[in-house]
């Protein structure tokens, strides 16, 4: 992070600037939601919002992914842990602790968090069910979104991609 923003301040940031220059992915995001049980960064992200919507303009995430509501990821979770059937498929492909957050349209690849004990605890991981999880990509989901802003605001690359505007709808190449 360049600046020591909240992830109010984060958040706020990201969507001032959606409001502006995509305000067909602001209409997207769905209302908050009162959630308990998650961890702090993914409570004040439920208490902002409740996902975004599934269309193009709510997948305004970078991968093509967007926001999952309460309901979606703990469904996505636990579609993800049924699916690990040893030690070996655990360490390298998905961990019980990830906390899916943001999944592109079938749920191939999401951005999560890692609620699991350790030096990682909290921070965002990107995962692609042909390959597993990539953990630590980001130290907390506030750095995540500061990082996103800063990309969407100076139209540089973010995670590889580059920010695109289509119409009113913020997209990544």
């Amino acid at each position: 992070m360049t600046r020591s923003d909240s992830f109010g301040e984060a958040w706020t940031r990201l969507t001032e600037w959606l409001a502006v220059m995509a305000p067909e992915s602001l209409a997207a995001v769905r209302p908050a939601v009162a959630r308990v049980g998650f961890p702090l960064e993914l409570s004040e992200l439920y208490a902002r919002c409740d996902g975004t919507l599934p269309t193009e303009a709510g997948r305004f995430l970078v991968s093509g992914c967007g926001l999952l509501g309460v309901d979606e990821a703990v469904a996505l979770r636990a579609c993800l842990v049924s699916l690990v059937d040893g030690p070996d498929v655990e360490a390298n492909w998905w961990r019980p602790g990830w906390v899916p957050w943001a999944a592109n349209h079938d749920g191939a690849s999401c951005l999560f968090v890692d609620t699991g004990p350790g030096p990682g605890r909290g921070a965002v991981g990107y995962f692609f069910q042909e390959t597993g999880g990539e953990a630590q990509l980001w130290p907390s989901l506030t750095a995540f979104l500061v990082a996103m802003a800063e990309a969407v605001e100076e139209g540089t690359p973010f995670f590889g991609e580059a920010p695109v505007l289509h119409g009113g709808a913020l997209g990544w190449d």
